[in-house]
């Protein structure tokens, strides 16, 4: 598909509603958003085959007009990529950065060993970004959970962190699309995917908004 002109209908703080236009298809000029992609950090005491603790955020979901438990997740901002020249590193930075924000659990030593779980596009028909899953173990998660800080939230953010068995929840999950996506990359990944990161050489695909 070659876009032959984009034009902007409507710019917002979250997404910028466009028409498009495409050679093969002349005659049709659909409409779409823009929008920076997405990061999300689950975050596990073991393995994910057996259960394991994960942090939640349950939050208010503003189009949904009703609250919605999911792992924590956010934008990829401009200031992620600051001083940094790898992709796959500026997007693990904004995932651990909005993973701390909304839950004020410091990952100290264990951000390294975050690993990408890959990548899914939330609805092509409209969206052009994607959404990005990161995981990492952390065996003394409910220790950090006990001692974290004061949440860095937005002022439109209505979030309450918590921690549960991830079957606990699974129905919760399943009810968001994003959930599901995630709760299917858990099922074929390990939680800690730092050296499956490396070993499956993943690429990014980058998207964001004009």
């Amino acid at each position: 598909m070659n876009k032959t002109n984009e034009t902007e209908l409507l710019k917002t703080p979250v997404f910028t509603v466009v028409r498009k236009e495409f050679d093969h298809v002349p005659n049709f000029k659909p409409v779409g958003l823009n929008c920076n992609d997405w990061v999300m950090l689950i975050a596990a005491d073991t393995n994910c085959r057996e259960n394991p603790v994960c942090v939640f955020v349950e939050q208010s979901r503003w189009g949904a007009e009703a609250k919605t438990i999911e792992f924590p997740c956010g934008t990829v901002e401009e200031s992620d990529f600051l001083g940094i020249e790898s992709v796959d590193e500026a997007y693990k930075r904004a995932a651990i950065r909005e993973f701390e924000e909304e839950t004020g659990i410091d990952l100290g030593e264990y951000r390294d060993r975050v690993g990408s779980l890959g990548y899914f596009n939330p609805n092509p028909a409209y969206f052009n970004n994607n959404m990005h899953i990161f995981c990492v173990m952390v065996p003394d998660l409910l220790d950090r959970f006990k001692n974290r800080s004061k949440q860095n939230l937005d002022a439109d953010e209505d979030c309450v962190v918590f921690v549960d068995r991830l079957m606990n929840r699974y129905f919760d999950i399943a009810c968001h699309a994003m959930g599901i996506c995630a709760l299917q990359k858990m099922a074929i990944s390990p939680v800690d995917a730092h050296n499956y990161w490396h070993e499956n050489k993943l690429v990014f695909k980058t998207v964001k908004s004009e």
